[in-house]
């Protein structure tokens, strides 16, 4: 079976060609949660369009506009995409390329201004949408686009590659199971950030199934600095349900199972506009009346 290097080196040599020959599609999505490989190739993609240097950054050329999330902010919005579209509303002798990253964060207005224009660009010009969840992309967008999925790493290949660089065993296990690209992982293991990120759910884990009233507090000393905004969040969530898991598997008893389930119910929250110090110290108070054995009278 293709790892994942040599599936997206397929995928650059097609399109590469594709280019070639002058049969590139209009407009494409790139789908996968490995939005960087989603990102490397289409800065390949549109760096060949353009003509750009290869070891100058893409995302600078003039003729490329890109769309991203502002800050503070978790959708895209109408007035974004409508920038955008009057930017391409004239023709243009020379290539026009326009990015939308997160476009599965779109509203519904946002994605029905645009349209139009990924239906009837004008020649030379090419639209390029990235997001990571299939359900959130409107029909009508779906209908009007190629959709290429991005192939993700597994694991296992995340694991191995760690360890043939020299990373020790237990923590490129850790590691793999928070990443989604080799690239992540070291970005990751950068100052320390995944350790010292193990380390502190590991010591609050052990302050919780201790019993230890002091785990609450624990969350606002040691744990909000690494959810201090969504990438860092959606890291903390993959890494708290990952050494969970591994705990369950070591001592699969009844109150761990049930701290594990409580975790993925309160989880839930994170999709939406809720405190992730309100989601922790909820989390943790639940698993303290889990390990005293209050949870059960309270619930009835």
């Amino acid at each position: 079976m293709l790892d994942q290097v040599s599936k997206m080196n397929q995928l650059q040599a097609l399109f590469l060609h594709s280019i070639e020959l002058g049969k590139l599609s209009h407009a494409y999505l790139f789908l996968g949660s490995d939005q960087r490989a989603a990102q490397t190739l289409v800065a390949l993609i549109a760096g060949k369009i353009l003509r750009e240097d290869p070891q100058n950054d893409v995302f600078q050329n003039g003729n490329l506009v890109k769309i991203d999330l502002l800050p503070e902010k978790k959708t895209l919005s109408v007035e974004q995409m409508r920038s955008l579209r009057d930017i391409f509303a004239e023709r243009s002798d020379d290539p026009q390329i326009a990015v939308i990253m997160h476009a599965d964060q779109m509203t519904d207005s946002a994605a029905n201004s645009i349209l139009k224009f990924i239906e009837e660009p004008y020649d030379n010009q090419f639209i390029f949408l990235l997001g990571t969840h299939f359900s959130q992309i409107l029909p009508t967008i779906l209908s009007r686009v190629q959709l290429i999925k991005i192939p993700q790493a597994s694991d296992h290949e995340i694991n191995q590659q760690l360890i043939n660089q020299g990373i020790q065993a237990d923590e490129a296990i850790f590691v793999s199971k928070i990443s989604r690209s080799i690239e992540q992982a070291k970005d990751l293991l950068t100052d320390g950030f995944a350790i010292n990120l193990k380390r502190a759910i590991d010591q609050w884990l052990d302050a919780i199934l201790l019993n230890d009233e002091k785990a609450f507090a624990f969350v606002q000393t040691d744990l909000l600095p690494f959810v201090d905004n969504a990438d860092h969040q959606a890291i903390f969530a993959l890494a708290l349900s990952a050494e969970l898991e591994m705990r369950l598997e070591m001592s699969c008893d009844l109150t761990r199972a049930m701290v594990f389930d409580t975790w993925l119910a309160i989880a839930q929250r994170s999709k939406f506009n809720v405190s992730w110090q309100l989601i922790l110290e909820s989390f943790t108070l639940e698993a303290l009346r889990i390990m005293d054995g209050t949870k059960e009278l309270s619930n009835k």
